[in-house]
């Protein structure tokens, strides 16, 4: 990673069928003086050899993630300790548009060795009569060659939050929640609650919890809705990702729109919020309260985050490609911000299980032009370190 950085304003599942086949000798009845074991032949079918059986492979339902692999390559769901696969790098942007901009974004993207992508919404802007099928042919040519007729080098899969901007999301047949779901199914990644056609929909890939909503309102509420998908998840990692903002959650142009209740119930889940909308960068402390941005006295870093239940941080990482905004110096200077910036477009990465650490994190913003933004440079780190407590 470059250790370049600009001046920075911080004041501060294939669903597939169970892939384990059983075969059992049996003498009178299934009993266990029968020491058979099973391996799988080259063309795929069973056998069976020797008399020390080995491990069973490992299942392939994407509900059941083999968080023993130990490259994490299983893409699947909830994890048996919770913890995401090891060094788990996932991208964050919004406001892309399918523009030039957002075109050297998704290479910043591929040159930082995402695992994926997830994007805050507005995807598409201005007057085309295609402007679902245009997001989809720029983002698939950059990263997704799993898509037929891609030029794309690599595949990184992308999960989207809904924006306002993005009229065309319910389509038919070619609408970007369509599209969206089918390129879920290619991956082999069927959301978890929903879809995304729905707009509240929540999945968990490589080991990430990421619960997604509307723009607008919903029923049940989002509020609602992001408390059902998280009260009961043993995940250790958790994203609450949405477009819009509240007045004191962007350092950009926008005003209250979300409503408090949906961040403090991502807050009490122990859940990170991730928002687009506003076209600046930005991040909090470990805030314990969002509604009036109580700083946590005993996790006050703007470096070093704490994330648990009670406890979180939000950002809005929306320079994805479309504009940029400039800051609202009054909301800027508020001293709860760990970091703020506009200028260049970027995106923000954030590292999950590092060092062996399922409950250590690390993350960065990082320019187009290769700069750091965050940490900024008068900080003298090149990373901000979270940590998931208890």
């Amino acid at each position: 990673m470059s250790s370049r950085h600009e001046p920075s304003r911080w004041v501060p599942v294939v669903s597939g069928v169970l892939g384990t086949l059983f075969v059992c000798a049996v003498v009178w009845a299934c009993g266990a003086s029968s020491e058979v074991s099973v391996e799988a032949d080259p063309d795929g079918g069973g056998g069976t050899s020797g008399r020390n059986p080995p491990p069973p492979p490992p299942p392939t339902d994407a509900a059941v993630f083999d968080s023993a692999t130990p490259d994490g390559d299983t893409d699947g769901g909830p994890t048996p300790n919770g913890a995401t696969a090891p060094n788990l790098k996932v991208a964050f942007i919004g406001d892309t548009g399918s523009g030039a901009d957002f075109k050297s974004v998704l290479q910043l993207i591929v040159r930082e060795k995402a695992d994926f992508v997830m994007i805050q919404g507005d995807l598409t802007y201005g007057f085309s009569l295609t402007p679902a099928a245009d997001w989809f042919t720029a983002v698939d040519n950059e990263i997704n060659k799993a898509q037929p007729g891609s030029t794309a080098a690599v595949t990184i899969p992308f999960f989207v939050s809904k924006g306002n901007h993005d009229i065309s999301w319910g389509g038919l047949g070619d609408g970007l929640g369509q599209g969206l779901k089918a390129r879920l199914v290619t991956w082999g990644v069927p959301a978890g609650n929903g879809d995304p056609t729905k707009k509240n929909y929540s999945l968990v890939y490589k080991g990430l919890k990421m619960v997604m909503v509307d723009e607008t309102e919903t029923n049940p509420t989002r509020a609602d809705y992001v408390n059902s998908q998280l009260q009961n998840d043993t995940q250790i990692w958790k994203i609450c990702s949405w477009h819009k903002n509240m007045r004191a959650s962007n350092v950009g142009p926008k005003n209250d729109e979300m409503g408090w209740a949906i961040y403090e119930n991502c807050r009490n889940q122990g859940a990170i919020v991730a928002q687009g909308h506003s076209h600046t960068y930005s991040r909090s402390k470990t805030l314990i309260k969002d509604s009036d941005q109580t700083v946590d006295t005993a996790c006050a870093d703007p470096f070093a985050p704490c994330v648990g239940p009670g406890k979180h941080f939000f950002f809005d990482s929306s320079i994805g490609g479309e504009d940029t905004r400039s800051l609202e110096a009054s909301v800027a200077a508020a001293p709860y911000w760990a970091s703020t910036y506009t200028g260049s477009f970027g995106a923000l990465f954030i590292t999950f299980n590092v060092d062996g650490n399922p409950k250590k994190a690390e993350g960065y913003f990082k320019t187009v032009g290769d700069v750091v933004v965050d940490p900024p440079a008068g900080s003298g780190k090149t990373t901000f370190t979270i940590t998931k407590t208890p």
